[in-house]
């Protein structure tokens, strides 16, 4: 009977397993990835999509989508009749995707005016991503200039909280622009918003230019930009020569330009929060060029196979014997150890975790301490562990553990045999952790960081476990971890600062 029961309860974890995959996780990546199509206007994708995602909830306003978003690939294809014919059947109840894709309509045909009034009947658009960056980009528009610039604080507490800072950004940018903040403009192209394409920022920085109140620079710019096989783009082009957006002096009230300075604030804040967003490198290993951190990880490798080809050719751990870290060695005067110990490693395992490890990391590092410094930190962090442990091999020869606690003698096992051997990356690696730690930390203090102060507490917790990991093993280093971090993160502390400048003393 007992046997049954849990046979029963395995069934229903299984099928339970199953209906949450089926009616909440795959309807959400679903979701999430039309919308992604949506924004970036990719409506034939979207609507195969939706062909699919509607029959995991049949009897929901998804089986609806696949029309609402054909709607959209008609007004796209300049069929408006049609398109308006499908959207005005939704008009009166429409859901999250009909209310999109309502704006987006507006936005085709370059019907801002409607697009507002529209959207002023609504209170979707203080809760929805898209509906709010429409919003915004209609008053910019229509030349609501003070109404936009009191709207970013609401939208930056909404956005954000979300976790849309790209449509954050985008506000900003309408923001900016519509403002003729070229300055403004061409710093979030440059920084939060630069994987635009060129011709777009040089559309939006035309913009600015244009409510800068340089109508000539403006159009010489967009008239540079009419020779597009996107015909979409063309024709905004055009609508745009047409019909300019107006100087924004004119408009401006008195109470605008604190706003205009804190958006300037903010902008800057974001650029900042930018750099910190991520410490994995994304890129694929063949799209980051000829970088340091490429250097490295193609070094470890070749010193990897080069020691297999010695394998055969001399014998069995030829590479380690001959470069491997031993006290022993390095005081018979072989000191070419405590530098060829750091790119050799045991085997395929530890090879692979530690470039993986530096893959992902490294380019963070060089990114924001240059080049040559992450170099430099990342091997002297390497060596001088090697060196620390030679020193403190050194200091235990001779001396009678016996008498010290048995912690004591777990903590100082590592360095109490002078024929031990240590090869490996690791030491390195963790040096360029505790730089990464220390970029972090420098980011929180010296920028006020909210996203750095997050990631430095990430970091942190890593760290931690990576001791812990390492005191429960036999197999791994604990000291020359530590000694790297602190050699990499001390190191990193030291190149950061910034001394202080005094004020130069006034002759009398």
């Amino acid at each position: 009977m007992w046997g049954a029961n849990f046979i029963s309860m395995q069934w229903a974890a299984i099928v339970g397993l199953m209906a949450w995959g089926i009616l909440i996780v795959i309807p959400s990546l679903g979701v999430r990835r039309i919308q992604a199509l949506l924004y970036g206007q990719q409506f034939r994708q979207a609507y195969y999509w939706s062909l699919v995602l509607r029959f995991f909830h049949p009897f929901d306003t998804w089986w609806e989508q696949p029309k609402i978003i054909q709607a959209l690939r008609l007004g796209q294809q300049g069929e408006f009749a049609k398109a308006k014919a499908i959207l005005d059947h939704y008009g009166e109840r429409p859901g999250f995707v009909a209310q999109q894709a309502i704006a987006m309509y507006y936005a085709m045909r370059f019907d801002w005016s409607g697009l507002l009034g529209w959207l002023g009947t609504k209170s979707t658009p203080s809760r929805d991503p898209l509906l709010r960056m429409y919003y915004c980009r209609a008053l910019g528009e229509t030349g609501h200039l003070h109404e936009l610039l009191l709207a970013m604080q609401p939208s930056k507490k909404i956005l954000l909280k979300v976790g849309d800072r790209r449509t954050f950004h985008l506000v900003q940018l309408f923001a900016s622009a519509f403002c003729g903040e070229v300055k403004l403009t061409e710093a979030l192209l440059s920084g939060c918003l630069a994987f635009y394409p060129d011709d777009i920022k040089k559309f939006w920085v035309a913009i600015a230019w244009y409510c800068a109140g340089e109508k000539r620079v403006g159009e010489k710019q967009l008239k540079t930009l009419l020779d597009q096989p996107d015909q979409d783009f063309t024709a905004a082009i055009q609508a745009r020569i047409q019909s300019p957006p107006q100087p924004a002096q004119p408009i401006l009230k008195s109470e605008s330009y604190p706003l205009i300075a804190q958006l300037s604030r903010d902008i800057r804040q974001e650029n900042i929060e930018r750099s910190y967003q991520s410490l994995i490198e994304r890129r694929a290993f063949f799209q980051q060029g000829l970088s340091v951190n490429t250097v490295l990880v193609v070094l470890n490798c070749v010193v990897f196979l080069v020691g297999i080809v010695m394998n055969f050719k001399i014998g069995r751990d030829a590479l380690l014997d001959l470069g491997g870290f031993t006290p022993n060695a390095v005081w018979a005067g072989e000191w070419w150890r405590l530098f060829t110990a750091t790119f050799i490693h045991v085997n395929w395992g530890h090879l692979l975790t530690n470039i993986f490890t530096l893959y992902l990391l490294g380019g963070f590092v060089e990114k924001h301490l240059g080049k040559w410094r992450y170099l430099f930190i990342y091997l002297v962090s390497g060596v001088g562990a090697m060196v620390i442990l030679l020193g403190l091999v050194t200091i235990t020869q001779g001396i009678d553990f016996n008498v010290f606690p048995r912690w004591f003698q777990f903590l100082t096992d590592e360095i109490r045999y002078s024929y031990r051997l240590w090869v490996g990356a690791s030491g390195s690696i963790m040096g360029m952790i505790g730089a990464i730690a220390a970029v972090l930390f420098r980011g929180w203090q010296r920028d006020e960081s909210k996203l750095a102060l997050r990631q430095f507490r990430l970091v942190l917790l890593i760290i931690v476990i990576q001791f812990s990991v390492d005191l429960s093993s036999t197999n791994v280093s604990f000291y020359s971890h530590f000694l790297g971090l602190i050699l990499g993160a001390s190191l990193t502390l030291l190149l950061t600062h910034k001394i202080p400048q005094t004020a130069p003393k006034l002759s009398r």
